[in-house]
């Protein structure tokens, strides 16, 4: 399996290294309304200290005032939005941001929280990133020591990983993280002289001595392969049994980015062209050209799926869909400036080229100007450029910083909000928690619909109130909102496990629209859904034109599969198409009782005889 990180490439909108409900977002006035009331809530807390809070220093002045502390903070509209100018020629609107700014003021800021940025290295040097990294707490697999920093200059996608989360604030250097204080350890299993293994996955992720003292585990990165990956039982409990086993056995809080194949997935041609693989149907339909779901980790019970959002609050342009995705985070757009950089959306591909001077994340670099994104002698790209910069000359920041690669980070700082407020929470609460206090963006996302019949619903409301869509899970995680929470959260019951249930009915045969194959099974325990995972096989060889949906015993539909991805029908030519692991969050808090029903659709209306020949179902709730 090869990885890929999950920030957008500057040129063409592709994978790095890869050739191939709460109400919707509030009025400005009411977003602050609704901020400062939950200020006084927190504030009154911190002040209190209840056993359940951390101990924070208190604020010396107004968010406004402290931003003067980090001169870049101000184009930070991932933190703090009001809709001010920022790096890109487009503004953010209002209150499209992770709500942590007030949070900040009141000084609860992810103290002593100790996060991994599993990626291609981090330069622990960095003049905003040294005061808060773990001595000896990282590790380099390429030489075994406890620097990952990179010595190959292209290398510095961890760093502004890293910046993301936790850059130090009110240092007056740079910008600062979602969670300012958080400590932060680097495992560089992506870097220049690594393997790029899962065995050096799972070293980052628990089984290394430096990683099981961690609680938040950051994965900007993942694979998208044209086909489902085999997935083992066995495999599947392993990885299972490492994510229980961190944080002394409540859990690491494991962030993964959901990918950036929506619109395009690029490889080369005969001619050595490189070329977009997704089909246009894909793109005129709007639906993701790869889903979240192929990727085998994103479908672990513990995994928190991340989604991106630019600074408008909808989808950002290359975000992954699926209904294996929890949350969105701010991942932003390309960050261009026409000022600087006037012929940046003609040398885009025509579905990136809208979103080219849209404003990306502004992080920390790799230092100086020879090395990171922010370099000498390339083109100016937009006002944070170079050594000629008039904002900052030093070229140890960027604000380039983009994908899922940059949305997955925004949560990881919220999570370690969530500990720094609440360090007893299993990772299953924390998990919950971000599903419930998230906002509900773009609430009027359209339905996708193929000749009359629905690819795609949008946003869904399940049968436990729960609003949930294929592009943002449940939302915009929300700091505040999240923390408030977090301090009163009466933790989840013991979690139970129906384990894997087959199907037992004969085949059924895939047609189109008015025939879809079904099957059902019963689960007979009676608990609220956390996790729904399910598997299937069909003698169906042409996979692209499927869709699959699960409906639960309440009549919630998730689309698991939606069609016209790049799935490679050569894949399944021996076989028949199948899936060994995949999932659904939508059915969070339903009941599992019930009869739960799988429906195959052929929507190019089948003149051949194809079947759904099982298919098995996996619960785990409370």
């Amino acid at each position: 399996m090869e990885f890929a990180l999950a920030d957008v490439d500057r040129s063409d909108g592709c994978l790095c290294h890869v050739d191939c409900v709460t109400p919707p977002l509030e009025s400005n006035g009411m977003q602050l309304h609704r901020r400062r009331y939950l200020a006084l809530v927190i504030g009154a807390l911190v002040i209190g200290t209840p056993p359940m809070v951390a101990t924070a220093a208190q604020p010396t002045g107004t968010t406004r005032a402290s931003a003067a502390g980090d001169p870049l903070y101000r184009y930070q509209w991932h933190l703090s939005n009001q809709g001010q100018p920022v790096i890109g020629d487009s503004r953010p609107v209002a209150g499209v941001d992770m709500d942590v700014d007030l949070l900040h003021a009141l000084g609860i800021r992810g103290r002593g929280v100790r996060v991994a940025v599993v990626d291609n290295g981090l330069e622990i040097g960095h003049e905003d990133l040294a005061g808060n990294i773990i001595p000896n707490g990282s590790h380099n697999f390429g030489n075994g020591s406890h620097d990952p920093t990179p010595s190959d200059p292209g290398f510095g996608h961890g760093t502004s990983v890293a910046g993301i989360i936790a850059a130090v604030g009110w240092n007056g250097r740079g910008g600062r993280g979602v969670a300012p204080e958080a400590l932060l350890a680097g495992f560089d299993f992506l870097g220049s002289d690594s393997a790029g293994s899962y065995a050096e996955v799972r070293y980052s992720w628990g089984d290394g001595p430096e990683a099981r003292t961690l609680d938040v585990f950051n994965n900007s990165w993942g694979s998208a392969p044209d086909f489902y990956p085999d997935v083992s039982l066995e495999e599947g409990q392993s990885w299972e049994a490492l994510m229980r086993s961190t944080r002394g056995g409540l859990g690491g809080i494991y962030i993964k980015s959901a990918g950036n194949s929506f619109k395009r997935v690029r490889a080369r041609d005969a001619e050595g062209r490189i070329v977009n693989l997704c089909s246009d149907l894909s793109r005129t339909l709007n639906v993701g050209c790869l889903l979240t779901n192929v990727d085998p980790l994103s479908n672990m019970p513990a995994t928190v799926v991340v989604a991106s959002v630019d600074a408008t609050g909808k989808r950002a342009s290359y975000s992954s869909s699926g209904s294996a995705l929890w949350i969105s985070g701010l991942g932003g757009e390309f960050g261009y400036q026409r000022k600087f950089y006037p012929n940046a959306a003609q040398v885009f591909a025509p579905e990136t080229a809208p979103f080219a001077y849209d404003p990306a994340i502004v992080t920390t670099d790799l230092s100086g100007c020879s090395a990171g994104d922010n370099v000498d002698g390339t083109t100016v790209e937009n006002a944070l450029t170079g050594s000629t910069s008039r904002i900052d000359a030093s070229c140890n920041y960027s604000a380039l910083m983009n994908g899922t690669s940059a949305a997955a980070p925004t949560v990881s700082g919220v999570a370690a909000l969530i500990l720094g407020a609440n360090p007893s929470l299993t990772a299953r609460d924390v998990k919950y928690i971000l599903a419930k206090t998230a906002r509900q963006i773009d609430p009027w996302q359209p339905a996708s619909v193929y000749q009359g019949s629905v690819i795609d619903p949008g946003w869904i409301t399940n049968a436990a109130g729960h609003h949930f869509s294929n592009w943002y899970g449940f939302g915009l995680a929300d700091g505040a909102a999240a923390v408030y929470e977090a301090t009163y959260f009466k933790p989840l019951p013991p979690v139970r496990d129906t384990q894997w249930v087959a199907s037992t009915a004969a085949a059924s045969q895939i047609g189109g629209p008015a025939r879809p194959a079904k099957q059902r099974i019963r689960i007979t325990q009676a608990m609220k859904v956390e996790a729904v995972q399910l598997s299937l096989a069909t003698t169906h060889r042409t996979p692209a034109n499927l869709r699959v949906v699960l409906e639960s015993p309440s009549g919630t539909r998730s689309y698991v599969m939606t069609p016209f991805s790049l799935l490679d029908a050569d894949a399944y030519a021996q076989t028949g198409f199948y899936i060994d692991l995949t999932s659904s969050n939508a059915f969070l808090d339903e009941r599992a009782q019930g009869v739960w029903t799988l429906e195959i659709t052929d929507m190019s209306e089948p003149t051949s005889t194809a079947a759904l020949q099982n298919f098995k179902l996996r619960i785990l709730g409370h």
